[in-house]
């Protein structure tokens, strides 16, 4: 087993990986490895652990692209390369799930199988003189007796009597399909109740607790046991900020791989640490952090590269000089120059010639200015639109000889502001002077103003630092993930910065803030307002393709009864994202409430009345109210294309007509995509379960969970019902 990845491209043939994404395989070809600092220490904390046994837990952290999932493979080779295979060595790549979901995957890869090996190993060991009542010393073991001595050893790490007597019926061929469901956290079968076996209270827990019986019986059994979990901070952050239960599970789960003497690798991402509550930390022993490749390191990884693919080492096409340089770009992150190396050597094989520096520049803006500067200036304008922010695009700063800065933020009665530049990857020094000399001639020209810098590329970490010196706050590298974010604190972060240091009073700078939030409601109305006036265009252009030639001069006929013209099940799904929005609102039971038919009591009439009056006082709920609004409409509106596309193609659909219909789910997800759907969230006071009254918070957070699911992977859904009908 070790790293593979992918294969080199067709023709000539490339050492280098083109994605140099590290994938853990059983019986994978060896990858290339340079022994960097990193390497060395988690191979001497591996090496540590099979000579002395003392189980503990060794923390990998780095970015992404590091190297930690080569890393593991590497642990993993080794451990078995040591140990001759004797000792069982695991990897996992944590899901974004549970403790539950963890298990299960553990279970899988140390398969059904081996389990019943080990069993049968220990079952042929000698007694350690615990008996079953009825049991014969010297007699033939049996699974009375196999069940005790199970519960005895494994009362190092649970008091679960239960998990002996499952582990012991598993080597029954009558109860080993039931005892494999229960290590699997289902439910107990007849059999097992039978045994005494009762049902789960916490099921998550029990899933860890298995997790370490297993890896005591493996260790005891097999010497040593070795589990890495690799992109640990997955299931830690699968629901937000991990909570006192799944501290308390992933802390319970440290303490009994300890125990059962066995070693766990946790590898994941530096805030991986950062999620782990304090007592979980000092559970931790090692960490070991990913260290950047340097020079030399490059240039012994291209060698190596290439005896493995052709036999005989050598750097060319590669120079000492552009290895620097490459190195220097790309801040030794080996994703980055792995990728690079590939596209590199494919550009100097065809062109015959060594790789200049030129070309590495020319690579690193392809592989990495992979946003251009419309899309990201698209994304300014849209962030300052959102926080309420008044700016002026291609604003001129200084005289006309002066290039304008992209965004102009003023502050407002003071002459001051904060500039916002774009700016393509930044690999020479040259680059960085101009874009220092760019920063002096705007602050000489408005002393009071605040400059930040947007890379839309690539910025090593070396210019990045020298920028930092010049700019009001560090260069933003373009990321789609977390920029909104970023840029939106830096602007807020920068003008601050000016109030304070121009001493403005405190109500000019409350007015300013009360004409930004004035702002924002009124661009999230216009933005619905838009969305509701897009989805009418989109709805009557679906019913005007579909009418046909024929029909198009004549008024539509009265629109029959909901999904009549669909399959069952798929009008059933939007039967039912309507229900889950009405549910989720409310708004639809309470104002029908209000108006309630004669001879309904008018007290209660006007108090049915009260929560919806109550609500709409907020102007958070009437956003929310608007986007529900919307998203309803842009149901009905999905729902009414995929009615007209299968009255037309409900036989056997052509290749052609599956495209019209893919196009009609993606027209769904791709408004959908932009409608603020956490915002529905604020109007849990005036949801409304099946039975009526207002929803708890425990009930609402389920009820909004089990609503969203249906709106999110809908056109995924129909899409396959509808072809499948």
């Amino acid at each position: 087993m070790d790293a593979t990845e992918d294969p080199p491209a067709v023709g000539p043939v490339n050492p280098f990986s083109p994605t140099a994404v590290a994938r853990v395989s059983e019986g994978g070809a060896p990858s290339t490895t340079v022994t960097t600092a990193a390497i060395r220490d988690a191979l001497a904390h591996v090496d540590h652990y099979l000579r002395s046994g003392d189980g503990g837990t060794v923390a990998v952290v780095g970015d992404y692209g590091t190297g930690k999932t080569h890393l593991a493979a590497e642990l993993l080779a080794h451990t078995r390369g040591a140990t001759g295979g004797t000792v069982t060595a695991i990897y996992l790549d944590a899901p974004a799930d549970t403790f539950l979901s963890l298990s299960r995957q553990f279970l899988g890869r140390l398969s059904r199988d081996t389990v019943r090996a080990l069993l049968d190993e220990y079952r042929a060991e000698p007694s350690p003189g615990v008996a079953a009542p009825g049991d014969t010393p010297d007699g033939p073991p049996d699974a009375g007796r196999l069940r005790e001595r199970l519960r005895a050893e494994l009362a190092q790490v649970t008091t679960d009597p239960s998990v002996g007597t499952v582990l012991a019926m598993l080597l029954d061929p009558a109860t080993e399909a039931a005892s494999w469901d229960w290590l699997m956290g289902y439910p107990p079968g007849p059999g097992l109740e039978a045994a005494g076996v009762p049902a789960r209270t916490d099921v998550e827990s029990d899933a860890v607790t298995m997790m370490g019986a297993l890896a005591l019986l493996c260790a005891h059994r097999r010497e040593r046991f070795v589990l890495v979990l690799d992109e640990l901070d997955k299931i830690l952050s699968a629901a937000g900020d991990p909570g006192d239960d799944t501290m308390a599970r992933f802390s319970r789960m440290i303490e009994i791989f300890a125990t059962a003497g066995a070693l766990l690798v946790i590898a994941g991402l530096p805030d991986m640490l950062h999620l782990l509550s304090p007592d979980v930390r000092q559970r931790i022993g090692p960490v070991v952090r990913m260290s950047a490749l340097n020079a030399q390191d490059v240039r012994d990884f291209i060698r190596r590269s290439q005896l493995h693919t052709f036999g005989h080492a050598r750097l060319a096409p590669f120079t000492v000089e552009t290895t620097e340089y490459l190195t220097n770009l790309t801040d030794g992150v080996p994703r980055r120059l792995i990728r690079l190396c590939y596209h590199l050597y494919q550009r100097a094989a065809q062109a015959d010639t060594p790789v200049t520096h030129l070309m590495v520049r020319e690579a690193v803006r392809v592989q990495f200015d992979l946003a251009s500067r419309q899309d990201v200036a698209a994304d300014v304008r849209r962030v300052l639109t959102q926080d309420g922010w008044s700016y002026q695009r291609d604003h001129l700063v200084g005289s006309l000889r002066d290039l304008p800065v992209d965004f102009w933020v003023p502050l407002e009665e003071h002459g001051a502001g904060c500039c916002v530049l774009l700016s393509e990857s930044v690999l020479k020094s040259e680059e960085v002077d101009a874009l220092n000399r760019r920063v002096v001639a705007i602050r000489a020209a408005v002393p009071d103003s605040e400059v930040i810098l947007v890379v839309v590329g690539h910025l090593p970490a070396e210019f990045a630092a020298d920028l930092a010196e010049t700019f009001s706050v560090e260069p933003i590298v373009y990321d789609p993930q977390s920029f909104p974010e970023d840029l939106s604190g830096s602007i807020r972060a920068s003008l601050r910065r000016l109030e304070q240091a121009l001493g403005a009073d405190a109500l000019t700078s409350v007015r300013t803030r009360v004409e930004r939030i004035q702002r924002q409601q009124t661009n999230a109305q216009r933005s619905i307002e838009r969305l509701s006036y897009q989805l009418d265009e989109i709805r009557d252009d679906l019913r005007h393709d579909l009418r046909g030639p024929g029909r198009r001069d004549h008024p539509p006929a009265a629109r029959p009864t909901v999904g009549a013209a669909l399959p069952g099940p798929v009008a059933r799904l939007f039967v039912e994202a309507i229900e889950a929005l009405d549910q989720l609102t409310g708004f639809d039971r309470h104002l029908r409430d209000a108006f309630a038919p004669p001879g309904t009591e008018i007290r209660r009439a006007v108090e049915d009345a009260a929560p919806l009056r109550s609500g709409l006082r907020s102007r958070d709920v009437q956003r929310a109210l608007g986007t529900s609004m919307v998203l309803r409409r842009l149901i009905e509106a999905f729902r009414d294309g995929v009615e007209g596309w299968y009255a037309g193609h409900r036989r056997v659909p052509r290749p052609g007509d599956l495209g019209r219909l893919d196009r009609l789910c993606e027209t769904y997800d791709g408004i959908a995509e932009y409608l603020p759907l956490f915002q529905l969230d604020v109007l849990g006071d005036l949801a409304v379960p099946g039975d009526g009254g207002p929803i708890e918070p425990p009930e609402r957070s389920r009820s909004w969970s089990e609503a969203r699911s249906v709106f999110d992977g809908l056109s995924d859904r129909v899409r396959r019902l509808v072809v499948n009908a």
